[in-house]
């Protein structure tokens, strides 16, 4: 795979068919000090509107939602949508006001607020000159930053950024991402690094504070988490984690008109749907399989469905890509729009096409950043991890470096750098490290790639993605968070009848041949590495 070559065909061909080029950087957004003298030709096609913010421009493709308020010399800026199950205010314009309201009084007041939304954004404060910037509770929108020719740049998409100047691939990311290695794991770059050197990406839990330069801050967490001991207060934060989710769930149905729920099985997606009882008659409900592993869920779902009297849409997503118009063409847009480095498989590739196709959606209520709290790895691996990451571990619980200790060593030292510059080489005070490890680095890093390929269809959200509620679920005890028990009591308060479907579906994928063969490659690599100092 020549990815140079790649890119350079793909704009002639957009270049040529002005068919599909609304699919390229599809709700994309750049913020830049530099204003861009075309946007008509590639990459934006005159898809991309200009606003200016101060001394900044903001260009954001005409799928993708921004709102702007200004007191002053301070601008509040949301990219994407947000809604605060706190408070129940849902006017991304009326949050952009409160905001302004709480930077004014202090930036501790004012990511205290920002810690109370849910959704899928971008949040940047423009003060004069300087900007500060955060993203969503598990970072799942893009926001990789970097300065190229003496010009500053955010954007979801480092591609575009790297369209702009024809910056070069660096050769190590090309040699992880064609390795045989690679796709046995997460599919995703060490740390906060991104294909191109110049940018890099910003992760959960920080911000970008530009000041004529960019550094990374921790702005949580700043204290430690509650913890639930007694039963009366297991009760009373199971109650509250549940009301809350319902709060976000009802926003959306306030929000938008077309609202569904995408359903499995599994645990997480049971959660969401006995949160949203009471507002049942809001949404449509549906499951998808592209491939036959993914029918025993959607099957579990519909079970689910017809106990509470729902009504269950299973569409079965096109087995072949020649089922697909222009499929081939398609996926180049999606390899571009991810970076060259998600290696989308082709049946999430038909998954999402045919998703665009149908247009049948305005917002999608998915459920998965409730694995934060699940205690992931030590299901996985079904072994006692240790009480502190160190960079080696990082780096195989991202990929199976197979044969490579070369690019095993480069992944360590970028981990090793990123750790401390975000300062989480050791545990932020009772928060667990694997906790802390799975919501800023494995569930970002993964996550944002899932969701930048997502934008080729309808809107997304989790009523889970909010930091405030995942604190919450962290503050329940390890063991009950591990047993799933947090949720199946949630799922008992806001709907037992979800229960009572006893829909269990066992996640293969822990007991597989690959997990016993990546559990031998997890204690090789890391029992005799001797950690950097």
């Amino acid at each position: 795979m020549n990815i140079e070559i790649l890119k350079s065909q793909l704009k002639c061909e957009l270049d040529k068919n002005d068919k599909y080029r609304e699919m390229l950087f599809r709700r994309g957004y750049l913020l830049t000090d530099t204003k861009l003298e075309n946007i008509s030709n590639y990459p934006f096609y005159s898809l991309w509107s200009e606003t200016i913010i101060n001394n900044f421009y903001l260009y954001v493709q005409k799928e993708q939602t921004f709102y702007v308020q200004t007191r002053g010399n301070v601008s509040s800026v949301i990219i994407g949508h947000a809604y605060n199950p706190f408070n129940m205010m849902y006017d991304e314009n009326e949050i952009c006001q409160e905001l302004i309201t709480s930077y004014k009084n202090g930036l501790n007041t004012y990511f205290d607020k920002v810690s109370e939304l849910t959704g899928l954004h971008i949040i940047i404060i423009i003060d004069g000159d300087e900007i500060i910037a955060c993203q969503d509770a598990c970072s799942l929108t893009g926001c990789y930053f970097g300065k190229v020719k003496n010009s500053m740049y955010i954007s979801e998409h480092p591609q575009l950024i790297a369209d702009l100047y024809d910056l070069t691939i660096d050769p190590m990311v090309e040699k992880l991402v064609e390795s045989k290695c690679y796709n046995i794991g997460n599919r995703h770059l060490p740390g906060n690094l991104s294909p191109y050197k110049e940018i890099k990406r910003l992760g959960a839990n920080t911000y970008l504070d530009y000041n004529k330069d960019f550094t990374i801050k921790r702005f949580y967490p700043i204290a430690p988490h509650p913890e639930f001991v007694t039963d009366e207060e297991k009760s009373e934060n199971v109650k509250r984690i549940g009301d809350l989710i319902h709060n976000g769930i009802e926003c959306c149905s306030k929000k938008w008109n077309r609202c569904t729920i995408s359903l499995s099985g599994g645990t997480d997606s049971k959660t969401t749907l006995a949160c949203a009882n009471g507002l049942y008659d809001k949404f449509t409900y549906f499951s998808f399989y592209s491939k036959p592993q993914e029918l025993v869920d959607a099957k579990g779902a519909k079970t689910i469905c017809d106990k509470l009297n729902l009504s269950h849409t299973l569409y079965e997503i096109p087995q072949e890509n020649s089922e697909i118009k222009d499929f081939d063409f398609i996926k180049k847009i999606l390899q571009h729009n991810t970076n060259y480095f998600v290696n989308l498989a082709d049946n999430e590739i038909r998954k999402y096409i045919y998703l665009h196709d149908i247009n049948a959606y305005d917002i999608e209520l998915k459920s998965w950043a409730s694995e934060v709290a699940r205690v992931f790895l030590e299901r996985k691996y079904q072994t006692k991890i240790p009480k502190i990451l160190n960079e080696r571990h990082c780096s195989i619980f991202q990929t199976r470096y197979f044969g490579h200790p070369k690019l095993l060593r480069w992944s360590d030292k970028a981990y090793y750098n990123f750790l401390r510059e975000i300062k989480l080489e050791k545990p932020l005070y009772n928060f667990e490290h694997t906790d802390s490890f799975y919501w800023e680095i494995r569930m970002g890093c993964w996550g944002v790639s899932v969701v930048s390929s997502q934008q080729l269809y309808h809107r997304t959200t989790m009523p889970m993605n909010n930091r405030k509620i995942l604190e919450l679920f962290l503050s329940f005890p390890h063991d009950e968070r591990k047993s799933d028990s947090v949720h199946k009591r949630i799922m008992e308060y806001k709907n037992k009848d979800v229960v009572d479907a006893k829909v269990e579906i066992p996640n293969l994928y822990f007991h597989s041949y690959r997990i016993w063969m990546e559990k031998i490659f997890y204690k090789m690599r890391t029992v005799f590495y001797r950690a950097k100092k």
